[in-house]
C-alpha cells in the first residue's frame, strides 16, 4: 500500500520545480513532432519513434520547422566531424530524447567519437530506460551491457562512445566534476549544442553555462539554436505561448537579436561568432530539387507563419581555438536582411476601433460598394461559433459606425462554394458582388463564379469619397437560389455544412449535417489542425479572444419542419452576435448569444451594458433589431438577405487558382474584372492575364508582348488601379522569394512597365494596396527580413518611395498585418479588416478589427521629403 503523501508536499512543489517539469514537457512535444516530420518523409531517420508511444501526426507548417531544424543541425554536426580527423567529442547539453547519436552511429559517422548527452536527471533515466528496452538503440551502443553498475548515481550510460548523464545546467560545478569523471578531454576539439535550451534560463545561468565552456575547453566551437526578437507581433505571440505553457522564454529579451547574442558571445569569451536565421539556412542548404520536393510533400498554404516563424529562429556558433568556421560557405550564398528603417520616419498609428462584433478572420476578401459607406467582407478562416473553422458568412459594415450586418448562406456548399479562402471578391456598379477563384482547402480549388445580389441594403446612403458611381450591368448566369439547396436544418448545421478545419490545408469538403458524415470527416487527420495546435498550446479560442463567446443558439436551434421552413425562404438569414461582455442582462453566466429559437420562431435578444460602443445589428429573419451601448431597442429596419447565384462562363476561362488578384476596371467604356496572377496545386506561381467581361461572363485572356516588363510570375501580390493603368505590387515568386517590384500595366495598350523605384521600400507579400491621388499605399505584409513590412508610400510621378515603420505592439493587442483587407476611409485613413494565421506550434492568432491606421503624418512627411529632394 502506497504511503500517503504528506500535507506540506505540495510545499515542496516550488515555483522552479514547476517551471523545470514545464521545460521536461518541451521535450515531450518536440519529440512527438519530429518524430511525426520523419514519418511524413521530410527527414531520415528512423529512430525518432523509438522514443514516442504512437506516431501522432502533425501540421504541415510544425513539419516544415522540425524539417529545417533537423537538417541544419544535422549539417552542423556532420561539417564538424568532417573538419576533424582525429579523436573529438560531441556534448548535447539538454539532449533530451534527440536521436542524432543513434543516426550518426547507424551510418559510421562517429569513428574517433566521444559522444555525450546531458538532461534533467528525470529526463535522462526515462531516455536510459528506452534504451535498455529497446534493441535497435542498446545494439548501436557498444558495450552497453558491460557497464560498471558501480558508478556515479547521476551517469546513467558511461561507454567509450556514448555517455549519458543527468545534471541540472546550472549547476556547473556538478556538471564539470561529472564530465571529467566520464573521460572528457578538454584538449579535444570539441562540439557543444545547445538547442532551444539555454533560452528557458536566466539571463545570469545561460551566461554562465557559455562562460564555462569558454574557459574550459581549448579548441571548441559552441552551437546554440534559439528563438530570437520577441518584440514584433510573432515574438509576443510566441512568448505568450511559452509563458501559458509553463516554461517562459527567460532569456529572449536579454539577448533578443543575432546581433546582441553575438555580441554576448564575445564578451564571454568566444573568439569568432558567425550567425543566421532558419531563412537563411533553409535557402543556402536546401536545394532548389529538395525545396521543389518539400512542397510536393504535403498540401501547404502557410507561407507566412512559415517565413515569420524561420525568422524568428537562429543558429549562433561561436568559436574558440583552432576550430574553423562551420557555416562559412552558406554565409556567402544566402539572403542579405537589409538595414532597420529610418528611425526619423514617423510610425504608423494603429488604432482598434470599438465595435459590437469584431471580424476576426484571414484569408478573406473585402471590397468597397460603389458610391456608399458599406464594404462587404466574405470568407476566409476565422472564429464561428467559438470554433476556427473557414467562414461561409457574408458580412456588411457600415464604415462610418461600423456596425455589421452578417448574412449566414443557406446554400449547399457542395452546391454553390462560398465558404472559400484566398479568393477576391469585386463590387460592379450595380453593388453586385463577385466571388472569384479561392480554395475550400490547398487540394480543391473553386471552380464557380459566384454572384452576390444584395437585397433591402439601402445603399443610397452615401459619403464623401473618390470612389466613382457607374452604371450597372446585366449577368448572363445560372441561377441558383438560395432557398432551393437548403443543406441543413438550423443556421448552425449550415455553418458546421461548410466547414472544415483550416491548418496549412483541410480535410474533406464535401461534409454533410449528419452525424454519421460528420464524425466520417473528421478521420482525415487534417480536419482538426487548428484545433489541435490550439490545444497544444493551452489556448481555448475564449483565451485568445476575450470579447468573443460562442452563441448558443448555434448548438440549441430546434431542428423541426417548422422551423426548417423558416430558413427555406430565400434571402432569409441568421446573425450570430458578439457580445463583448459574454452576458444576458440579468444572468451572470457566459451564454454568449441570447437568441432562442422556440417552436420555430426566433426570439429577438437584448444585450447587456458593455464598454463597446459599437451596436449590434440584430437579423431574425423579418427584421433588423439595433440596440444601443445600453441594450436598448433604438430602431428596427430590413433584415440583410443576400442572392446567391452561379454565372455562366465562357471563353477563355482561366484555370482554377487562389492568391491571385481581380478587380473591377473600365476598358473603353466597358466594365471588366482585370485578374492576375495567383497559384495552382502544382504551379507556385501565374503570370496570366485575364479580362472578364461582366455583362456576358466571357473571359478574355491578354496577349502581351513578351519583354523584360512583364511580370514574373507570382502569387500573394496586390493589385489597385491609377487611370487608365492596374499597378501590380509585391508577391511570392516561383521561388517564394518576396519581392518588391511595382509593375503597371495599361488597360488601352495591354504593355507591361516596370518601374524604377527611387528610395527604399521592402520586399512584401500577403499585403493590401490602394491609389490616393498621387500616391501609392501599399499596406503591411511579410518578407524574410528581420524588420516586417510597414506602409510604404509610392509618390508615382516621381516615384520616390518611403517605408514607414509600424508602431510598437502591445503584449494585449497583437496585430499580425498579413492576410488582411482594407479599406479607404478618407482623411488618409485606412480601415484593415482581419489578418493573423496559424502561427507554428503556437496556436492560431486573429486580429481583432476593424483597425485603423491613420497615415497623415506619413503623408506630410512624403510631401516635405520630395519637396527636398525635388530642391536638391
Amino acid at each position: 500500500m502506497a504511503e500517503e503523501p504528506k500535507k506540506d508536499d505540495k510545499k515542496h512543489k516550488t515555483c522552479k520545480s514547476r517551471r523545470e517539469t514545464a521545460v521536461q514537457g518541451t521535450n515531450d512535444n518536440s519529440i512527438v513532432s519530429k518524430c511525426s516530420m520523419a514519418a511524413i518523409g521530410y527527414f531520415d531517420d528512423v529512430y525518432l519513434q523509438e522514443f514516442v508511444s504512437k506516431v501522432t501526426r502533425r501540421a504541415p507548417l510544425i513539419h516544415r520547422g522540425y524539417y529545417i531544424r533537423a537538417v541544419t543541425i544535422d549539417y552542423i554536426l556532420k561539417s564538424f566531424l568532417a573538419s576533424h580527423q582525429g579523436p573529438k567529442q560531441i556534448i548535447s547539453l539538454g539532449a533530451g530524447f534527440d536521436s542524432a547519436y543513434f543516426r550518426l552511429k547507424a551510418v559510421d559517422s562517429l569513428e574517433n567519437v566521444s559522444f555525450y548527452e546531458v538532461d534533467f536527471p528525470e529526463v535522462v533515466k526515462r531516455k536510459c530506460a528506452i534504451i535498455k528496452a529497446k534493441d535497435v538503440l542498446g545494439d548501436l551502443i557498444p558495450g552497453l551491457d558491460q557497464q560498471n553498475t558501480d558508478q556515479n548515481p547521476l551517469i546513467e550510460i558511461h561507454t567509450p562512445g556514448y555517455t549519458l548523464v543527468g545534471v541540472d545546467l546550472t549547476q556547473l560545478n556538478t556538471l564539470e566534476a561529472v564530465l571529467t569523471h566520464c573521460g572528457v578531454d578538454t584538449e579535444r576539439p570539441t562540439l557543444l549544442l545547445s538547442e532551444c535550451v539555454l533560452t528557458y534560463m536566466t539571463r545570469r545561468c545561460s551566461s554562465a553555462v557559455l562562460k564555462w565552456a569558454s574557459e574550459t575547453f581549448v579548441n571548441a566551437v559552441f552551437v546554440l539554436y534559439e528563438q530570437i526578437h520577441p518584440n514584433d507581433a510573432f515574438g509576443l505571440f510566441m512568448q505568450r505561448h511559452f509563458q501559458v505553457v509553463g516554461s517562459p522564454l527567460r532569456c529572449i529579451t536579454a539577448f533578443p537579436t543575432i546581433q546582441s547574442q553575438q555580441e554576448r558571445f564575445l564578451k564571454l569569451g568566444w573568439e569568432r561568432t558567425e550567425a543566421l536565421d532558419m531563412n537563411q539556412f533553409y535557402m543556402a542548404l536546401v536545394t532548389g530539387q529538395q525545396r521543389h520536393l518539400v512542397e510536393m510533400m504535403e498540401p501547404f498554404d502557410e507561407y507566412e507563419e512559415w517565413h515569420l516563424m524561420c525568422g524568428h529562429y537562429m543558429v549562433m556558433c561561436g568559436y574558440i581555438g583552432r576550430s574553423g568556421k562551420l557555416l562559412q560557405d552558406m554565409s556567402q550564398k544566402c539572403i542579405k536582411h537589409l538595414n532597420e528603417p529610418d528611425p526619423d520616419l514617423p510610425y504608423v498609428c494603429i488604432e482598434h476601433l470599438p465595435v459590437g462584433y469584431p471580424l476576426l478572420r484571414f484569408g478573406h476578401s473585402s471590397t468597397h460598394l460603389h458610391g456608399s459607406r458599406f464594404f462587404v467582407t466574405v470568407g476566409g478562416f476565422g472564429e464561428q461559433g467559438g470554433k476556427h473553422r473557414r467562414l461561409i458568412d457574408v458580412v456588411v459594415t457600415d464604415l462610418k459606425t461600423f456596425n455589421s450586418r452578417i448574412h449566414y448562406p443557406t446554400v449547399d456548399p457542395k452546391t454553390i462554394e462560398v465558404n472559400r479562402m484566398h479568393h477576391v471578391i469585386c463590387a460592379l456598379k450595380d453593388n453586385t458582388v463577385l466571388l472569384i477563384g479561392g480554395r475550400t482547402s490547398p487540394i480543391r480549388l473553386c471552380r464557380q463564379l459566384v454572384r452576390l445580389n444584395f437585397i433591402g441594403l439601402d445603399i443610397n446612403q452615401s459619403e464623401s469619397s473618390n470612389i466613382k458611381d457607374t452604371s450597372s450591368s446585366d449577368h448572363s448566369e445560372q441561377q441558383l437560389k438560395t432557398g432551393n439547396s437548403i443543406s441543413s436544418d438550423s443556421p448552425s448545421e449550415q455553418v458546421e455544412a461548410g466547414d472544415t478545419t483550416e491548418a496549412g490545408h483541410t480535410g474533406n469538403n464535401d461534409t454533410n449535417v449528419s452525424k454519421s458524415r460528420t464524425e466520417q470527416s473528421s478521420e482525415c487527420f487534417c480536419d482538426n489542425l487548428a484545433e489541435n495546435v490550439s490545444r497544444q498550446c493551452g489556448l481555448n479560442s475564449e483565451v485568445r479572444n476575450p470579447l468573443v463567446s460562442k452563441p448558443t443558439n448555434f448548438d440549441n436551434m430546434s431542428k423541426s419542419d417548422e422551423a426548417r421552413q423558416d430558413f427555406c425562404e430565400l434571402g432569409k438569414s441568421v446573425i450570430e452576435h458578439r457580445n463583448p461582455q459574454g452576458t444576458e442582462t440579468g444572468k451572470k453566466e457566459n451564454t454568449g448569444n441570447s437568441n432562442r429559437r422556440e417552436k420555430g420562431k426566433v426570439q429577438k435578444g437584448r444585450y447587456s451594458k458593455s464598454k463597446q460602443t459599437g451596436n449590434v445589428e440584430e437579423n431574425s429573419g423579418q427584421t433588423v433589431t439595433k440596440t444601443d451601448k445600453n441594450g436598448k431597442i433604438v430602431s428596427e429596419g430590413v433584415p440583410l438577405n443576400v442572392d446567391i447565384s452561379v454565372i455562366t462562363e465562357s471563353g477563355d476561362v482561366p484555370c482554377p487558382r487562389w492568391r491571385h488578384s481581380a478587380l473591377v476596371v473600365d476598358r473603353g467604356g466597358q466594365e471588366c474584372v482585370f485578374l492576375f496572377g495567383g497559384r495552382t496545386e502544382t504551379l507556385l506561381a501565374l503570370n496570366d492575364g485575364y479580362f472578364l467581361d461582366t455583362a456576358t461572363g466571357r473571359w478574355t485572356k491578354v496577349s502581351s508582348s513578351e519583354c523584360d516588363s512583364v511580370p514574373v510570375p507570382r502569387q500573394a501580390h496586390s493589385t489597385t488601379t491609377w487611370g487608365q493603368k492596374v499597378i501590380v505590387s509585391g508577391g511570392l515568386d516561383s521561388n517564394l522569394q518576396p519581392l518588391n517590384s511595382v509593375h503597371t500595366f495599361d488597360l488601352t495598350t495591354c504593355e507591361w512597365k516596370t518601374l524604377a523605384l527611387k528610395g527604399n521600400m521592402s520586399c512584401r507579400y500577403s499585403h493590401s494596396s490602394h491609389v490616393i491621388g498621387e500616391y501609392l499605399v501599399l499596406i503591411g505584409g511579410v518578407n524574410l527580413n528581420h524588420t516586417q513590412p510597414g506602409v510604404a508610400l509610392v509618390h508615382l510621378p516621381s516615384l520616390i518611395c518611403l517605408e514607414f515603420p509600424l508602431q510598437a505592439q502591445q503584449k494585449d493587442a497583437i496585430v499580425m498585418l498579413h492576410r488582411h483587407t482594407s479599406v479607404y476611409s478618407g482623411n488618409h485613413s485606412f480601415v484593415v479588416v482581419g489578418g493573423g494565421g496559424n502561427c507554428f506550434s503556437f496556436g492560431t492568432h486573429l486580429n481583432t478589427t476593424p483597425l485603423k491606421l491613420d497615415l497623415t503624418e506619413c503623408f506630410n512627411k512624403m510631401e516635405h521629403y520630395i519637396e527636398s529632394h525635388n530642391s536638391d
